[in-house]
């Protein structure tokens, strides 16, 4: 019995599944190209950055921000250079006190203005001489002005003696030799408190405002202005 035409059947059908195999394979192959390709774009998609769109809007919220916090900060650097400015002159007043005990003589503090803004500074009661370098002194700050009471748009009423505990006096302050203030006039100095009031300028012609006060019993007060009333 012949078995060739046997032998030609299972040749084709291991033809026929090698040809399978194969189509199968490459179909694998061109679908995982496919997805590979698809995958590659993505990534550089990604790495392209930011819109047109995107950018605006970022730089929109920026500028908003902007607009919010930058009135802000002027106000608290506006608040801390007035307060530094009073506390300036609170230090002085203390090392006028302490020059007088130390002198064993009665020591004066004198304002004046000068191109960087008003200046504090201290003198034998005695001396009417103007300053110089040899003077203590210190720098209350080109925005500050003096004044003896407030006024303007917004100024505050000024400090009431029930508030201070006494009855202020505006001249320019000195200590005797045991430390108490007084109003040095002609060789004569009686005790006596004081008060001083500096207000800055701001946008919008809005001021802040600070006072010094001066007991009879020598105590130096700074006075804040919140706004509504005095804070200590």
């Amino acid at each position: 019995m012949d078995k060739r035409p046997d032998r030609a059947v299972r040749i084709d059908t291991t033809i026929i599944a090698i040809y399978s195999f194969m189509s199968q394979t490459y179909s694998r192959l061109i679908v995982k190209k496919y997805v590979n390709d698809i995958c590659a774009r993505n990534r550089v998609s990604t790495r392209r950055g930011f819109s047109l769109l995107e950018l605006l809007i970022v730089v929109a919220i920026l500028m908003v921000l902007g607009i919010i916090a930058i009135p802000n900060m002027m106000i608290v650097i506006s608040n801390a250079r007035l307060q530094g400015g009073g506390t300036n002159l609170s230090g002085l007043l203390q090392n006028s006190r302490a020059l007088a005990i130390g002198k064993n003589s009665t020591m004066t503090t004198h304002f004046t203005i000068l191109g960087n803004g008003p200046v504090a500074y201290v003198k034998q009661a005695d001396d009417v001489s103007g300053l110089s370098d040899k003077d203590p002194q210190v720098q209350l700050g080109a925005p500050l002005t003096k004044v003896t009471t407030p006024t303007g748009s917004g100024a505050p009423a000024a400090l009431t003696s029930g508030e201070l505990g006494f009855t202020p006096v505006t001249t320019d302050p000195s200590f005797n030799s045991r430390g108490l203030p007084c109003a040095y006039s002609g060789g004569v100095c009686p005790t006596s408190g004081f008060v001083y009031y500096f207000r800055d300028n701001r946008s919008m012609g809005k001021s802040g405002w600070i006072a010094v006060s001066i007991s009879p019993a020598g105590r130096i007060k700074r006075w804040i202005y919140s706004g509504t009333s005095w804070v200590s």
